[in-house]
């Protein structure tokens, strides 16, 4: 279901021609940059027995409408699930036909059950947007002392009967669960499950192999409290990830769309800007960097049995892994030699994080283009670099999910210590 109609901005009375596509969500949150003035608009959609339109800076003018739209108006067109193409109006190109026209078209089978994926992530998100409040309290109850509380509620989101001991390999069973159920739209179950069994397995073998080094290991992460801080770190973002949801949603379809670069960026978001989400990618790399220091270490003892060793590089080696710790992510990539994470580069974009850190960025609302000045030019920003909204929150989703599959590496490493480590540390030594 499409609504075409002319709106008169407010601020500059400008008409504008505007065709919106329906999602099935209740409450539809649009927004863009008005073509004239460049002040911002923003149309709340509600679904109910007839939709309803809540304007703020733009004003419905039915006696405008022209008939078919004839190009005397800028032309908008708006989707909240769907990224947008389309530069002119014209007739059955609606932004719902344009982008199936762009999924990738392996055969009709593929197409149907990508779309049928897509729809089901889109229920799933629509059910969840409004609990994200109360999933930020549930997850804050895991690091309080009503460890039974949290349970309960962590119950009531997976709608599954848990384990209500005080153990905390049940309580963190009951923790991973109410993650993995709720942020399934944004993840790809299969590898996720896959790279968990991995690493599961992979933390077993080097513990088995190399014991007195994984000891070592584990030692350090439990004394320092690295491991509690960067569980700690994580919980803080899936919230913010669920409150992102509207913008998420285009990227998200781009999983089932195949095409060069520079046409997939292109396309526009419907809702809110880059200016809502830059801080959270921001700290999402800076979580990724955290976690890349496990990645090295499991990686150290694989190849040289020691946390602690690193290979050589440029002449020289790092002498721990609180030095490793201490590099920027990008200098953190070099020492990770043959690594058995395979991390996608795609989710960092170190100019982008860096400028977003100091400031650095420019955003134009009506071409939704970014750009950022990665390099230290004084007082002159003369070397920008660009890339579009859609982009944006595509790598920002890529980051997530990053973040979320090295999560399970530290859901292996606690189950390794509250399931193995505590239960031999309980044997009674044998005497002489």
């Amino acid at each position: 279901m499409n609504h075409v109609g002319t709106f008169t901005c407010d601020t500059c009375e400008g008409d504008i021609d505007c065709r919106i596509g329906f999602s099935n969500r209740k409450t539809q949150p649009l927004s863009f940059s008005c073509p004239h003035c460049q002040a911002l608009i923003e149309i709340t959609l509600s679904l109910g027995d007839s939709p309803s339109f809540k304007l703020n800076g733009v004003s419905n003018n039915p006696d405008k409408r022209y008939g078919m739209f004839d190009g005397r108006n800028p032309f908008i067109d708006l989707h909240l699930d769907f990224p947008v193409w389309s530069t002119s109006y014209i007739p059955g190109h609606t932004p719902y036909l344009m982008a199936i026209q762009k999924m990738r078209k392996v055969d009709e089978n593929t197409k149907e059950r990508d779309y049928l994926h897509f729809q089901q992530r889109l229920n799933h998100l629509n059910e969840l947007h409004e609990k994200a409040k109360d999933l930020k309290r549930t997850l804050r109850l895991y690091h309080g002392d009503n460890k039974k509380l949290f349970v309960k509620k962590a119950e009531e989101f997976t709608e599954e009967k848990l384990e209500r001991t005080l153990a905390m390999e049940d309580i963190n069973l009951a923790l991973y669960r109410l993650i993995s159920t709720t942020f399934l739209p944004f993840i790809d179950p299969v590898s996720t499950a896959r790279f968990t069994s991995d690493v599961a397995g992979l933390v077993i073998k080097i513990a088995t192999d190399n014991n007195n080094a994984f000891n070592e290991f584990m030692d350090e992460l439990i004394n320092t409290k690295i491991l509690t801080n960067l569980q700690r770190d994580c919980l803080e973002i899936y919230p913010r990830i669920l409150n992102a949801e509207i913008a998420l949603r285009p990227a998200l379809f781009m999983d089932f769309v195949e095409e060069e670069p520079d046409n997939r960026i292109s396309g526009k978001i419907s809702t809110k800007d880059f200016n809502e989400y830059k801080d959270l990618y921001k700290d999402i790399t800076e979580i990724l960097g955290k976690q890349l220091t496990l990645v090295a270490a499991i990686n150290n003892i694989i190849h040289r049995k020691n946390h602690n060793k690193f290979k050589a590089k440029d002449g020289g080696t790092l002498s721990s892994l609180s030095k490793f710790a201490d590099k920027t992510l990008s200098e953190k990539f070099k020492y990770l030699d043959d690594c058995w994470f395979k991390f996608d580069e795609t989710a960092v974009n170190p100019g982008a994080r860096n400028a977003i850190a100091h400031y650095a960025t420019e955003y134009d609302e009506k071409t939704q283009i970014i750009q950022y000045f990665p390099e230290k030019e004084g007082l002159k920003q003369e070397k920008p670099q660009e890339m579009f909204f859609l982009e944006f929150m595509r790598i920002l989703l890529i980051a997530f999910r990053e973040m979320h599959y090295l999560h399970h590496v530290i859901k292996s490493l606690f189950y390794y210590e509250y399931i193995i480590r505590k239960n031999e540390n309980k044997k009674p030594s044998k005497k002489s």
